[in-house]
């Protein structure tokens, strides 16, 4: 057999080592989720750091929609839920070895690397060199996430999830021993409502509050917000158990009406958190923060996951698919580009009057294609070099 050729060996290094496509449409949902994220830093630091005019209209309609990090949490859950079910039922066991291998080398290669780079490249701050051990221990989700106070803050999430999965093969163990389906789905059921019981007893306890402060007693904790990911395991759990069923009943166009009603209701009251009054604003958020979001994408991936109409047909475009593979670098890096690219060029444009209708769609546009640059780069001279790693050390 002869030598691959040089072209095939280029064509091979340089290409993408795609998502699993067992859920196609979730792929082009991802990326909508990224462009969400996204548009909501970009206008944060805009108008909240860096004093950039923007409408204030504008801004809090932007800042409405902050969203799209349950929906990241959520598909999370769904896809290591599924994983693990997949290895449950296949295997009867969940392979934790090969479970946390996945784990740790997907996801902690790149993010050191970063973080790494960003410590040296940057003047700490007392605080920020305090941090940075907790910061490579993914615990960032529990320190104080101002500027000064820890290099990668937006780390957060990461922190969360990873803090998650720690105790998951010890959920799962519990629920494979339970004696039928109705007690596995009542015990997530419970998991899922704890967290808004968690968030309600530290907003009567430790009342008044600033919306500064239970934003950040709230938002951020794993205890405080793990019931976006328990949302998600409960989906898969649904999809795997009786998703032939849910499919057959989502046949029908009512049924698909009466599973997508309460998702719109959802969607209206975090799209207008001030409806019930500006006094029960603190409230509506302590709800909002993963209780009402998973309920919204519960029905939602639902009716995606069994979907075959022009929607699910253009979240499943190939495109989706390449994008969503260099997600995780996207997030990664996104927020450097725009402190050290974005911004610069903003306050330039600013200086000339031109209008920020047009500055901020151009910056949006301008930071999502260089984060995708990099998170190529990234993927290319990082993430695959560490999966082939994760092959051998498998092995």
């Amino acid at each position: 057999m002869s030598a691959p050729t040089a072209p095939t060996t280029l064509r091979s290094l340089f290409a993408l080592d795609l998502l699993d496509n067992r859920y196609p449409a979730l792929h082009g949902l991802r990326v909508l989720a990224i462009v969400t994220v996204v548009q909501f830093h970009i206008t944060w630091i805009f108008f909240g750091e860096q004093s950039i005019w923007l409408d204030r209209g504008f801004v809090d309609a932007s800042l409405t929609i902050f969203f799209g990090m349950d929906l990241f949490f959520m598909l999370s859950g769904f896809l290591i839920g599924s994983i693990l079910l997949r290895s449950l039922q296949l295997e009867g066991t969940q392979n934790i070895r090969r479970f946390y291998l996945r784990r740790i080398f997907r996801t902690f290669p790149s993010y050191y690397i970063v973080l790494t780079f960003l410590a040296l490249v940057t003047t700490l701050t007392v605080s920020q060199r305090h941090n940075l051990k907790y910061e490579y221990l993914y615990v960032t989700n529990f320190l104080p996430l101002g500027r000064t106070d820890a290099i990668m803050f937006w780390g957060w999430s990461l922190g969360l999830e990873e803090q998650f999965y720690l105790t998951v093969p010890a959920l799962f163990f519990v629920l494979h021993r339970l004696r039928n389906d109705r007690a596995r789905i009542t015990l997530l059921v419970l998991l899922w409502a704890s967290g808004i019981a968690i968030r309600l007893f530290i907003y009567l306890r430790h009342g008044p509050w600033t919306d500064l402060g239970l934003y950040s007693a709230l938002y951020f904790r794993t205890h405080t917000r793990f019931d976006t990911i328990a949302a998600g395991i409960l989906l898969a759990f649904v999809q795997n158990r009786y998703g032939d069923a849910i499919g057959l009943w989502l046949k029908h166009p009512r049924h698909r009406a009466l599973l997508a009603l309460p998702s719109l209701a959802c969607l209206w009251l975090l799209l207008r958190p001030s409806m019930f009054g500006p006094e029960h604003v603190q409230l509506v958020h302590v709800f909002a923060w993963g209780t009402v979001t998973t309920v919204m994408y519960f029905g939602a991936l639902l009716l995606l996951l069994h979907g075959e109409g022009w929607i699910h047909r253009g979240l499943s475009a190939p495109i989706f698919r390449r994008l969503a593979t260099l997600g995780y670098g996207v997030y990664l890096v996104h927020i450097p580009l725009c402190d050290h690219v974005i911004v610069p060029a903003a306050r330039a444009l600013q200086a000339r009057h031109v209008s920020m209708l047009l500055v901020w769609p151009a910056a949006l546009i301008a930071l999502m294609g260089g984060s995708f640059l990099v998170g190529y780069m990234m993927h290319v001279l990082i993430e695959k070099p560490s999966m082939k790693l994760r092959q051998m050390v498998a092995s």
